[in-house]
């Protein structure tokens, strides 16, 4: 065989694996024993590799020669195709010798199955290099989310991993079942759309829910007010209402916190827009993209105005009490409500025209956003209703549920917090309506 310019790549990516691995596993192996982490950043900054606890292991050196055996091997299989399975049969014997020689040590096997699997993807690089340098970047980050993996274990709840159970079960086994014909004269019920939007919207506040489980609350209501968009602006609001009028020094961060949630609640709805009608989204871009942005302007004025005035107050706080990630019957709430607007807006529209519709999403937006939204982007996608009217609809929606967490504001937290929030919502408004009407 010459060693013609894909050859070299081939190999050059079975040693790169080998070398990645075995780095990252080094690393791992070195550290074991080091103490805790805050205990070890006390006492150094640098952590000491022990080499002596690295030779009794799998080290880079070994890791990629696995990587390289493996690659000959799948070169050999050319020409003997007894040679992979019997080449990786004697590699995984000798890293069972090894596992069993080591064992006194009381660590996992984690290390030799990712042997083997190097190996594997060794043999892989000459079939299709890429593909395995993607598989290898995905083990080595796998591999060295341990104590990742192992701090957001500690503190997830039984309810969290039932919820996620739940969750999955919707989608690979119920949404697959349900009807796929509208089953209402109107044609407005189609259980398996209306299972899909479902589903859209419990994904979002489902990831929503642990990236502020994960991430926490405490690390800044700026953040706060940006994962609770993804969930519930609305349940923002309401706690940052409390909170201002509980401790009036906070009251510019919390005005803060709650106008990055509604921005980011604008942003949201887009992108459940572009995710079902692209056309449409193109139309909503300018008033939902224009409230948005001006949202966020006055939430960087909002910042400096906070700035030095209770920042710090608000660190160890968890200002949101955050409900299940799942539940069914919240879900299937949001389904029926679902399929009334549907059925309003259908009537709406067939009886009063464009009038009705935006009337609909007027009293729609009062209650939720998302349930109008979702039936106009449904109806503008079948082509029952122009994708001008859909975008002006959905922003009237939008602006209805924001005079509602305006009236939150003013109602739970006090005259100066919701005159705040006011300002900022309605300049947002204002600049939403005006781009939808004039474009």
């Amino acid at each position: 065989m010459t060693l013609d310019l894909p050859f070299m790549v081939e190999m050059a990516y079975a040693l790169g694996i080998g070398l990645l691995v075995g780095l990252e596993r080094t690393m791992e192996v070195a550290q074991r024993d080091d103490p805790p982490p805050r205990a070890s950043m006390a006492a150094s900054t640098q952590p000491v590799l022990d080499t002596e606890k690295i030779g009794e292991f799998l080290g880079v050196r070994t890791f990629a020669v696995f990587s390289l055996v493996g690659f000959g091997a799948g070169l050999a299989a050319e020409s003997f195709s007894f040679m992979a399975p019997m080449a990786l049969l004697g590699i995984s014997l000798v890293i069972v010798a090894m596992y069993y020689r080591n064992q006194h040590a009381g660590y996992g096997i984690t290390t030799e199955i990712a042997a083997i699997g190097t190996f594997i993807l060794g043999m892989l690089c000459h079939q299709d290099p890429r593909v395995a340098g993607v598989l290898a970047l995905l083990l080595t980050v796998v591999l060295a989310s341990k104590r990742f993996t192992y701090r957001i274990v500690g503190k997830m709840r039984r309810v969290e991993l039932t919820d996620t159970l739940k969750f999955l079960v919707v989608i690979l086994i119920v949404l697959p079942l349900l009807p796929r014909e509208a089953l209402d004269p109107f044609g407005a019920f189609n259980p398996y759309k209306v299972g899909v939007l479902v589903v859209l919207i419990s994904g979002i506040s489902f990831v929503g829910y642990f990236l502020t489980r994960i991430l926490g609350a405490q690390r800044g209501l700026g953040l706060t007010g940006v994962l609770g968009g993804l969930t519930s602006s609305t349940a923002v609001t309401a706690a940052m209402a409390a909170d201002a009028r509980a401790q009036p020094q906070l009251r510019s961060i919390c005005t803060f916190s709650t106008v990055v949630a509604n921005a980011t609640m604008f942003v949201r709805v887009l992108v459940v827009v572009a995710l079902l009608d692209r056309a449409l989204v193109a139309r909503l871009a300018w008033p939902l993209g224009g409230m948005a942005v001006t949202a966020a302007l006055a939430a960087v004025v909002l910042w400096f105005l906070a700035a030095g005035t209770g920042g710090k107050a608000t660190e160890g706080r968890s200002p949101i009490q955050l409900k299940n990630p799942f539940s069914i019957v919240p879900a299937l709430k949001f389904g029926a409500f679902f399929i009334l607007i549907i059925f309003v807006a259908k009537l709406a529209r067939l009886y009063f025209g464009d009038s009705g519709l935006y009337a609909a999403s007027a009293l729609s937006g009062l209650a939720d956003v998302d349930a109008i939204t979702l039936s106009i982007t449904e109806s503008a996608r079948d082509g029952t209703l122009s994708r001008q009217a859909g975008a002006l609809g959905i922003t009237i929606a939008v602006v209805s549920n924001s005079f509602v967490k305006t009236g939150i504001a003013f109602y739970s937290g006090g005259t100066r917090f919701g005159g705040m929030v006011a300002i900022c919502l309605g300049a947002a408004t204002v600049v939403g309506l005006l781009l939808a009407f004039l474009l």
